[in-house]
Formats: structure tokens, sequence, C-alpha cells
């Protein structure tokens, strides 16, 4: 994507996002192998591994895919900020859902299917 972003003369915002899709991903999942990233829960009563290194790189990728598919089938505004912002909290959700102990997390769960029930019915919508 980097290489067909700078092989033209005129870079169009559709390049340029799925670079930094590319670009966020594998820095994420790179942080991830290297043991960063990674918190190691106790204090429940069965130990797990949450890797909120993941949960960062969908709230920074999730947007950006959203806005280049939004772009692409040429959006509005408003609709993209509507599924961006749904994006953003659906992941928020998920993310406070594994930090947290049952049963608050299935709250949490629930909250975030809501907003992701949201983004899809607006994805389809666009």
């Amino acid at each position: 994507f980097f290489y067909m972003g700078i092989s033209r003369k005129v870079n169009t915002v559709m390049h340029v996002l799925t670079f930094f899709i590319a670009a966020v991903s594998a820095c994420s999942y790179y942080a991830e192998w290297a043991g960063l990233g990674v918190e190691y829960k106790t204090t429940d009563t069965t130990p797990r591994v949450i890797f909120w290194a993941r949960y960062l790189d969908w709230v920074v990728t999730g947007p950006l895919i959203l806005t280049d598919l939004a772009l692409l089938s040429k959006s509005d505004t408003p609709t993209i900020i509507s599924l961006v912002g749904n994006m953003v909290l659906y992941v928020i959700c998920g993310l406070i859902g594994a930090l947290t102990v049952a049963p608050y997390k299935y709250m949490w769960w629930v909250a975030g299917l809501i907003f992701l029930t949201t983004v899809l019915m607006l994805a389809y919508v666009v």
C-alpha cells in the first residue's frame, strides 16, 4: 500500500488510510509478539491473559477501515462520524469488559454488542 501511494503522482485518501491500517496492525502484532501490551490478570477467580495491545489496534484500525469503506461508497460525513464513534465505543466497552471481573464484565459486553449492532446496521445502509 505504501508503494501504491508513492508510485502515483497524487495520493488518494484511501491509499493513505489503507497504509496506516496495515502499519498500525503490524506494530500491534509485533508488540504482542515481543511481550508488550499484555496484562496478566491474577485477581479474578480464573487467571487469564489480556492482550490490551489488540484492543488498541482495534480502536485505531477499526475506524480507519470503516472510514475507508465509507469513502469508497461516497457516504456523507454524519454517517462516517456515527460509524467511527460507535466503533470506538464498541472496542472500549470490550476492553473494559475484559479488564473487569464478573458479573460487571457482562454489562460492558452487552453495551459493546449494542454499539456493534449499530455499526453493522449503519454499514448495511451505507
